[in-house]
């Protein structure tokens, strides 16, 4: 079993060779959902006008795998100070997030290739701010966690009860099996008896 992306024919057509990548992010923010491209100008996709000059740049993204663990990733915000701190006060967990890649006619162009495809369905999970200072200049950046599906230990539910008990030990409860557990795990049993 793989994991895939149905890209489109037009869109491998469009990668074989030379290309000029895009990446489109639809954030829902709690003023109103934003969409935004990696290029210059406006993009018309989906029935949605994708501004450019994307302000939240692709950090990392989680690593999927055919196992139950996620990985998280991150988007970094760029901006001036007064504009990551602005972002910063927004109340964004557990706001939707998804980022496409596509490819466009020209550099920095706003023209679709085709239609992208999606690499990143998820949710904004966390955010942190970082500043680094070389020489007299201070860089700032806003990293936004962002995270996919629920936590495999989230969506987990154990349940015991009579009628397991039953159908696993017939004829017997719960409590026989489990009463000495704690002790028997400080104070197992000693075989052969002394």
């Amino acid at each position: 079993m793989a994991l895939t992306r149905a890209a489109s024919a037009a869109l491998i057509a469009a990668l074989a060779g030379h290309f000029y990548p895009v990446v489109l992010t639809r954030a829902e923010w709690p003023d109103g959902t934003e969409f935004r491209h990696s290029g210059f100008g406006d993009i018309s996709w989906d029935g949605q006008t994708w501004s450019g000059l994307d302000p939240l740049s692709i950090g990392t993204l989680g690593r999927e795998e055919l196992g139950g663990d996620t990985e998280p990733g991150q988007l970094r915000v760029a901006g001036t100070l007064d504009e990551v701190m602005a972002l910063r006060a927004k109340a964004i967990r557990n706001h939707a997030v998804e980022v496409f890649f596509g490819a466009v006619t020209e550099p920095a162009g706003a023209t679709l290739a085709a239609d992208p495809v999606s690499l990143f369905l998820g949710y904004f999970d966390s955010r942190s701010i970082t500043f680094t200072r070389t020489g007299d200049e201070t860089l700032h950046d806003l990293v936004l966690g962002v995270g996919f599906g629920p936590s495999p230990r989230a969506g987990a539910v154990v349940t015991h009860g009579p009628e397991d008990q039953q159908a696993a030990y017939p004829g017997d409860t719960a409590g026989r099996h489990v009463i000495h557990a704690l002790k028997r795990a400080f104070n197992p049993p000693i075989w052969p008896e002394p």
